[in-house]
């Protein structure tokens, strides 16, 4: 399958400072991803660059095959056929759901545009609701309309910035499913900018996490959790504890949770000094394990309990516990260890 999106070892700079550090990806035609990472990590300004609004310091974008940016030669957004979902759904108060819709249907007549309207209100749910104003309408919603008038002119790529972050958190997750079936159901291409990391899980097939301007990793969902790349992956998506360890020979780690197989980031040398990650779902509550750690601290997220436990020294690990196991801060609770996936980072000297 061809790509429909190529990014080639690009950079954004403002002024003397780089915000996009040599980030290369593709993406193939139907594909949804998405730019995951902090505030001020550039995954805004690397959509701006290929959507046209910005221009690019070193590099290229090629679109279809066809180069669209590079140093000193930008072509304007208007040409690339790129559809922008903006934060703040940018929706005109003075038009109807209809004339917001079909703004971008230039070339269309009058009665092909109220039929693609028509079939885009639809497919998001919203049919009967042409006459409305955006102020008439829910915040979801709005989200609804931003989404298909910007896929009203079929663009050959969909680019979503923050679309959910003025929603709620129960709100932006369900529109993430609802959007991701919209998409698939057209066949568009997209990539969502975003820092929630459940959002990226609920919308892409693939996820590029950015930190400090350069891309730490692409990949699936899936694996970015579970074989993060670097610390910084690492500690950014999920929730984690560094377990201190040490390399003895044979693909194994010695550390305060007994000898442990690691899947090295870096390969290590006997003897070296390694911190083993940990996530809550590695740790099992099981009342029949004769190895209990201490509850230090509890957090109450619905159907499960994230509990903090006191290894040693100072160490802590994370067990998530359905709900229905309450215990307190200083009881004692049996775990045991179910790791798939031990990754080891190296600590430096």
């Amino acid at each position: 399958m061809r790509n429909q999106l190529e990014v080639k070892h690009a950079s954004v700079k403002y002024g003397s400072q780089t915000v996009v550090d040599d980030v290369s990806f593709d993406l193939e035609s139907g594909a949804i991803s998405c730019l995951l990472g902090p505030s001020g990590c550039g995954k805004t300004s690397l959509l701006r660059a290929i959507a046209g609004f910005e221009p690019l310091a070193e590099g290229e974008i090629l679109l279809h095959g066809r180069s669209v940016s590079r140093p000193a030669q930008t072509m304007a957004p208007e040409k690339r056929r790129v559809g922008m979902v903006f934060q703040d759904f940018a929706l005109y108060p003075h038009l109807t759901v209809m004339g917001n819709v079909a703004f971008g249907l230039r070339g269309f007549n009058r009665k092909q545009q109220k039929q693609r309207v028509k079939e885009l209100l639809e497919l998001v749910g919203l049919a009967g609701l042409e006459e409305k104003y955006p102020h008439q309408l829910s915040g979801g919603q709005q989200q609804r309309v931003a989404l298909i008038r910007a896929m009203a002119p079929r663009p050959d790529i969909l680019l979503l910035d923050e679309p959910f972050s003025g929603l709620d958190v129960e709100l932006r997750e369900q529109l993430a499913r609802e959007v991701r079936a919209i998409l698939k159901r057209e066949g568009v291409t997209a990539i969502l900018v975003t820092h929630d990391q459940l959002e990226a899980f609920a919308l892409a097939d693939s996820i590029g996490v950015l930190g400090a301007g350069r891309l730490r990793q692409w990949d699936s969902g899936y694996t970015i959790y579970h074989q993060p790349k670097d610390r910084f992956v690492a500690e950014f998506i999920g929730q984690g504890a560094m377990i201190p360890g040490r390399v003895i020979g044979g693909g194994s780690i010695d550390s305060a949770l007994g000898i442990m197989a690691g899947n090295f980031i870096q390969q290590p040398h006997m003897g070296d000094r390694v911190e083993l990650l940990l996530r809550p779902d590695d740790v099992v509550h099981d009342d029949e394990s004769d190895f209990k750690l201490e509850i230090v601290d509890k957090v109450f997220q619905g159907a499960e309990y994230l509990y903090t436990l006191s290894l040693e020294e100072g160490i802590e690990l994370l067990c998530l516990v359905q709900s229905h196991h309450d215990h307190e801060i200083g009881e004692k609770i049996g775990v045991r260890l179910y790791v798939d996936h031990v990754v080891a980072f190296p600590v430096s000297h």
